[in-house]
Parts: C-alpha cells; sequence; structure tokens
C-alpha cells in the first residue's frame, strides 16, 4: 500500500542534500572571512608606516613633485621636530 504519490522519499533525499551543500557553503564562507582578516594577502609581511620623509621621496621619485618642493618638504619637517 502506497502512501501519497510516491516522491516523498525523493524529497526528503534532496532536502538532506541541499541542507548538507547549505552548511558546507556557510562554513566555508566563515573560513575564508577568517583566514581574509587574519593574515596579509599573498603571504606579504606587513610594512612599517612610511615617514612624511619616505612619502616626499617616492614622489620625488615617481615625479609628482620637483626637487625644490621636495627640499621644501624635507625643511618644514625638520623645522616640526
Amino acid at each position: 500500500m502506497m502512501y501519497g504519490n510516491g516522491f516523498g522519499w525523493g524529497w526528503m533525499w534532496f532536502g538532506g542534500v541541499m541542507l548538507l551543500l547549505s552548511l558546507a557553503a556557510v562554513i566555508i564562507l566563515i573560513v575564508r572571512t577568517a583566514a581574509s582578516g587574519s593574515s596579509p594577502r599573498g603571504g606579504q609581511v606587513p610594512s612599517a608606516p612610511n615617514t612624511a620623509r619616505q612619502i616626499a621621496e617616492e614622489r620625488l621619485a615617481r615625479g609628482e613633485i620637483t626637487p625644490d618642493e621636495f627640499r621644501q618638504v624635507v625643511r618644514a619637517l625638520e623645522e616640526r621636530t
């Protein structure tokens, strides 16, 4: 004797598989989020923050400021300290 239309067991298996897939997706999301927040990407070592003089030197090297502007920045930094 059959109860219903015979699809009860099929839907139960489908529901169980979907539940497992959902749980796996949540666990993967949690692991990736935790891993990305705890270490820098690409295995790089975090560097110390640049000082104002280092930033000015980098800008001079890239051509963003002229040598005269660089000297002004350095003088202003020396006066401040």
